[in-house]
């Protein structure tokens, strides 16, 4: 599936670009923000650009501006996010209450950015200029509120960003004002990006909240169980391993060592941002079906050779990613932050990993002549591969019998 948004460049004085606005859009042809809900649309756009795909690819190493609702706000949603990439750009809808204010400040405290949109200074939004760095002034509003906003910003050393700017004559006058970031038809439209857009199993959706919900401190084995059959959700959980911890120097090697890594507290603020977007409903896609046959069939091959569960651990997640990303796409790996072992396996069929990996595609293949050099190699026999083939295969047919 497709996921689509906008991106409209931000620039500085010198013409270069400081950042991207993003936007929602729900296909291609749309280029102006169509009314839905504010929350959804933000959540698509945050889950298509650091959830889904390798958000560098987009952003090129500058910000990302990002719209953010009360309710965002109050969910703490911007903390899964990498604070060197995003400004959290707080829409003029919001109200300067004590809660804002004080996520503003957890937000600060935490290292983030934080916007004004379509700023108007007044009694009322007073307050959350002094946790801004950024103020965003719409230059199609009355020009006495233009100036009086600006005026106050440069009063306390603001950043000043100039929107809806579309002639030179209103780049001039935000620049007689003190701005020094400017966005506008005039230097460039948004333009329409198409990203991928995995899309999690209701029912994996469900099982989380109810294992999250419950009295007791939520169980991580469990937790890794449900993960671990839905290769769509799994490859989200590993995207927001890299966006939470972009400095991580290990690598990542199981589904339970990525939920280790981001903890249950974030867990529970990803599955909130998640439930904001339509989920797979009905029958699971075949795709899911194979993934969890290759990753159950890698384990347990491995298993066939070598007694180390951690191993087994990395074949499970090697199978189970096999069918979500492109395999020469080392970028993606990259940000998948998936361990060497796997990533070789994936792109060049290197190592034990890679022969086992090529040994699944042999079966799928029915490329016998493959096989038989992974039985002569390893020191196995057809008959054991091709009982473990079939066991794989019940208990894939086992799981969805219990899901659909």
């Amino acid at each position: 599936m497709n996921s689509y948004f906008a991106k409209q460049p931000i620039l500085d004085l010198d013409g270069e670009t400081y950042g991207y606005e993003l936007l929602y859009r729900n296909n291609t042809g749309t280029r102006s923000y169509d009314g839905i809900d504010g929350d959804k649309s933000t959540a698509g756009v945050i889950n298509s650009v650091f959830f889904e795909d390798n958000y560098n690819k987009v952003l090129h190493g500058k910000m990302a501006f990002l719209n953010f609702t009360e309710n965002l706000l109050l969910e703490k949603t911007a903390l899964l996010l990498p604070k060197e990439q995003v400004v959290i750009e707080i829409l003029e809808s919001v109200i300067a209450s004590d809660e804002i204010l004080e996520r503003c400040a957890e937000l600060i405290e935490n290292g983030y950015l934080i916007a004004l949109d379509d700023y108007v200074y007044s009694y009322q939004t007073a307050p959350l200029l002094d946790y801004c760095d950024i103020v965003k002034i719409d230059f199609r509003i009355d020009k006495d509120d233009i100036e009086y906003t600006a005026s106050r910003c440069r009063e306390m050393g603001k950043i000043i960003l100039a929107e809806k700017i579309e002639t030179n004559k209103d780049a001039e006058y935000a620049k007689s004002l003190g701005c020094t970031l400017m966005q506008g038809y005039y230097f460039a439209q948004p333009f329409i990006m198409v990203g991928n857009a995995y899309s999690p199993m209701a029912v994996t959706f469900s099982r989380l909240i109810t294992a999250l919900r419950k009295k007791d401190d939520a169980d991580i084995d469990e937790l890794t169980e449900i993960l671990s059959r839905d290769p769509f959700m799994t490859a989200k959980l590993l995207h927001l391993v890299n966006a939470i911890r972009s400095d991580m120097s290990s690598h990542i090697s199981s589904v339970k060592q990525a939920l280790v890594m981001i903890g249950i507290r974030k867990l529970n603020d990803w599955i909130y941002l998640l439930g904001l977007q339509s989920l797979s409903p009905g029958d699971p896609e075949e795709r899911v079906k194979e993934a969890l046959f290759r990753a159950f069939f890698c384990s347990s091959i491995c298993n066939l050779i070598y007694s180390d569960p951690n191993m087994s651990d990395e074949m499970y997640l090697m199978g189970l990613m096999s069918v979500v990303v492109v395999h020469h796409d080392e970028d993606t790996l990259n940000e998948m932050g998936l361990s060497k072992s796997i990533k070789e396996a994936l792109m060049d069929r290197k190592g034990f990993y890679g022969d086992v990996f090529t040994l699944v595609i042999n079966y799928e293949q029915a490329n016998w002549d493959g096989v038989d050099m992974f039985v002569e190699k390893y020191g196995t026999d057809s008959d054991t591969l091709y009982n473990i083939y079939m066991e794989c295969s019940k208990k894939v047919d086992g799981i969805f019998e219990l899901l659909i």
